[in-house]
């Protein structure tokens, strides 16, 4: 059952977008089609990072955003047919905190899923992306664009944090 949900949820998705005219996907990316850089979040960061995404697109930066429309089951196959192939380092957001975890549960769906692509040979990269995990949001805390910059902005470090949170109360 768990198997075939996704593709149940896919085909809601189109049935959705024939009646209303939006189209969702399980995996929903915007951004340069050659990113190097890329944040995955699902819920209410998406739009901000979107937001952001287009500024930093416009001053010539290759970024992009992976927008989380179906967590659980997590489909493999369509999150990595999502990704851009040209990336390389990409920072998984989060609006939980798991406190003794290796990392959040986006986090920790995304390395897994991009290991199993790697070692069973359908990953689109030579080399696996640096992924790194964040937090946003806690406590009502206040996500905006200029924060999603400075997760791009970390991202392009030699030694980004591996863990961080971001956001400032309202």
């Amino acid at each position: 059952f768990y198997d075939a949900c996704p593709e149940i949820v896919q085909k809601s998705m189109d049935k959705f977008a024939k009646v209303v005219g939006r189209q969702y996907h399980l995996f929903d990316y915007f951004g340069a089609p050659d990113a190097e850089r890329v944040i995955i979040i699902m819920g209410s960061g998406s739009e901000p990072t979107h937001e952001a995404v287009e500024a930093l697109m416009e001053k010539g930066e290759k970024v992009g955003v992976l927008k989380v429309r179906l967590f659980r089951p997590f489909s493999v196959k369509h999150f990595i047919k999502a990704l851009p192939k040209t990336v390389k380092s990409i920072a998984v957001l989060d609006r939980t905190k798991e406190p003794g975890a290796a990392g959040e549960p986006l986090y920790q769906d995304v390395v897994t899923a991009i290991g199993e692509a790697m070692s069973e040979g359908f990953a689109p990269f030579a080399l696996s992306p640096r992924v790194i995990g964040g937090r946003y949001g806690l406590s009502s805390k206040e996500f905006t664009p200029s924060h999603v910059k400075a997760v791009y902005d970390e991202m392009k470090k030699a030694k980004p944090k591996n863990h961080f949170t971001v956001g400032i109360n309202d």
